[in-house]
């Protein structure tokens, strides 16, 4: 039987940060029965002076006490370091934290372009996220995830429609179904759409018209996604689902960002495929591996912090 382990997480009360938080969780179920705590900071925030102190708000102290806490974001660093402090938990801060706090944390989970080294850091490939693959995809499927401008790259709208045209012109017995987000000119979005229509190849669903579980839904059960690279942390995802992913380019803003590096490096260790006007296919591409950052992440902290996690992961299924 699996031990319940009780775990406060620590939101920001972003979706983002909260996915990545839940990611890891979910992953340590796979160890031992979880309760998941939910602390919104937006709510209940605990002060610097509460950490120096090891004190928690009035309105954290009824809480069951936690085996472990997570929170991901900057804005939820003080309520961790102070709920660790009082409660003796150990402490998982998911994405960098400011160099001179790192060490204070048990953990930190850190995306390995950062840069970041030390005995408490686990380096990640990209963000850990909620998805995963399905059993079984859905046969001749693909994906176009959509950006737009953002702090590391400009936008190229008539090459990206040249390049969607090529795309779909290469493979037609696959159907596609594309999305965009909510940084795509409406402009981009209004173009689209005029591709898509009854019975064409190409389906156009925008991001207003999708839920929180649409694209986790969709990137588990399709074959093959093309992102647009300034989408980040949508390439991460479709790398989760098990898909073989392309990476549309876009006009980039500088060539030695931290995150164009760690773009450049899902090139150059085979896990994406980067656009080529001449062969623009991913039928024939041959990806390393599945990214499944969450479950390598949470087998270490369960081996450091779940008594006997090897034993029970053995029985789970």
């Amino acid at each position: 039987m699996k031990r319940e382990k009780i775990v406060w997480l620590i939101s920001d009360g972003k979706r983002g940060h909260e996915n990545q938080s839940r990611g890891l969780l979910r992953a340590l179920s796979a160890y031992a029965e979880t309760q998941e705590v939910l602390i919104d900071t937006q709510n209940t925030k605990a002060s610097w002076f509460d950490y120096l102190n090891a004190k928690l708000p009035v309105q954290l102290r009824a809480l069951p006490q936690p085996n472990l806490i997570i929170a991901t974001g900057s804005q939820t660093h003080s309520t961790l370091l102070a709920a660790g402090r009082a409660t003796k938990a150990p402490t998982l801060v998911i994405m960098a934290p400011p160099r001179g706090l790192c060490h204070l944390f048990d953990r930190c989970i850190i995306p390995q372009h950062d840069g970041r080294k030390g005995k408490n850091i686990i380096q990640t490939i990209g963000a850990m996220n909620l998805v995963r693959p399905a059993a079984k995809k859905t046969a001749a499927s693909g994906l176009f995830l959509i950006g737009g401008p953002s702090k590391h790259h400009k936008w190229n709208e008539g090459g990206l429609v040249q390049q969607i045209q090529q795309i779909l012109a290469c493979e037609p017995q696959t159907h596609w179904t594309l999305t965009t987000s909510r940084r795509t000119p409406k402009s981009t979005t209004q173009l689209l759409q005029s591709m898509s229509m009854a019975g064409s190849q190409l389906q156009v669903t925008p991001a207003s018209a999708t839920g929180a579980d649409w694209l986790p839904t969709q990137l588990a059960k399709t074959e093959k996604s093309w992102v647009t690279e300034d989408s980040v942390s949508m390439v991460y995802e479709a790398l989760s689902g098990g898909a073989k992913v392309g990476l549309l380019p876009v006009p980039r803003k500088s060539k030695d960002s931290r995150i164009i590096r760690g773009l450049d490096n899902l090139v150059q260790t085979k896990y994406v495929l980067t656009y080529d006007p001449l062969k623009p296919e991913l039928s024939q591409f041959k990806p390393v591996n599945i990214l499944a950052e969450a479950e390598r992440v949470a087998a270490l902290i369960a081996r450091d912090y779940f008594e006997g996690a090897v034993e029970l992961r053995s029985g789970c299924t």
